[in-house]
């Protein structure tokens, strides 16, 4: 009995996800009600309280969801590629995620220049279920598998996402200043620099001896 309890609670947390999602992604969000949202899922306004605090948290969860989506996406793809220089493995996975944003305008327009907040707000995190990539944990552990080493590699991820995602996002868009595809190799020249710039010579606890 308890577990159906659960799996009715999830399923209308799921509906109320799903139906802020649809509606966010065709209009504004100061065009879109409480109200709105759950007439579209189908549950009563007081359960939409339940879950969330307002439509703006609504709205939140589902930009880490799909921030995380892509991400998982790109690292199922580094794993079929035997990618064995780390700077080219970052690259590759900014890339892959860049990639499904080109094919899917909509999703960006959605998460517009939230990329890295969406990965890293941690008021988020114990919301989001099944948020299975760590990615500063493997960001960090094929940093150091080549002979990285960052005092915070989770700064230098944050920096990295966050360029990524706040340029290409009216490279994408807009063509400014160029279209992606020019606009490439000056983004990923960077990442190659900051990924240069903040590598320790060795880790930081072998510093402190």
């Amino acid at each position: 009995m308890k577990s159906k309890v659960l799996e009715n609670k999830k399923n209308k947390k799921n509906a109320l996800l799903k139906s802020a999602f649809d509606l966010f992604t065709k209009t504004d969000i100061h065009s879109v009600s409480v109200q709105d949202i759950v007439k579209q899922a189908g549950v009563a306004k007081g359960t939409f309280y339940l879950y969330f605090k307002d439509k703006y948290q609504a709205r939140d969860v589902p930009i880490q969801n799909e921030a995380m989506r892509l991400f998982n996406n790109a690292h199922l793809e580094l794993e079929k590629n035997d990618i064995q220089d780390f700077e080219d493995a970052v690259v590759y996975i900014i890339n892959q995620v860049l990639l499904q944003l080109e094919n899917n305008p909509i999703i960006l327009k959605f998460i517009e220049r939230n990329l890295s907040w969406g990965i890293f707000h941690e008021h988020l995190q114990n919301t989001i279920e099944g948020n299975t990539l760590d990615l500063v944990s493997n960001f960090r552990s094929l940093a150091e598998k080549n002979g990285y080493y960052f005092d915070r590699p989770e700064v230098v991820l944050y920096i990295i996402i966050e360029i990524a995602g706040s340029t290409c996002y009216n490279s994408i868009l807009y063509n400014q200043p160029l279209p992606i595809k020019e606009f490439k190799p000056y983004l990923f020249q960077s990442i190659r620099a900051i990924l240069r710039s903040y590598k320790a010579e060795q880790p930081a606890k072998e510093q402190k001896q």
